[in-house]
Order: structure tokens, then C-alpha cells, then sequence
């Protein structure tokens, strides 16, 4: 793979992380607002901490957006 068909990729991947990022902070939300503060059915709490992490470095390596 050339250094220039390695960039368009990345390029790709970071652009797809703005929508990935987007659907799975929002079901997350919804998830933990759904279960008021308490007990998350079907979750424990190193599957949210791992979850949490994940969109966090999601935000961290999605393309920025313009503007």
C-alpha cells in the first residue's frame, strides 16, 4: 500500500468515525438515561467503563468537523 493510499484511508476511517461516534454516544445516552442512574440491565461496570472509553477515543480520532 502506498503512503498516499494509506492517507485516503485513514482519511476514510476518520471521516466514519463522526458517524459511528454519533449513533453510539447518542444509544449510549439513551441506554444509561433509560436505566435513571441505576443498574444498567445487561452491562456491568467494566463493560460501561470500556464502552466510555471507546467513544472517548472515537472523539479523539474522528476527523474534526469544518467550521
Amino acid at each position: 500500500m502506498t503512503e498516499e493510499s494509506k492517507q485516503k484511508f485513514t482519511s476514510k476511517v476518520r471521516r466514519g468515525l463522526n458517524w459511528v461516534h454519533t449513533q453510539a454516544q447518542a444509544d449510549f445516552n439513551r441506554l444509561k438515561e433509560s436505566a435513571g442512574g441505576g443498574r444498567v440491565p445487561g452491562f456491568n461496570a467494566g463493560d460501561l467503563a470500556d464502552i466510555e472509553a471507546a467513544l472517548v477515543w472515537i472523539d479523539q480520532n474522528k476527523e474534526p468537523k469544518a467550521g
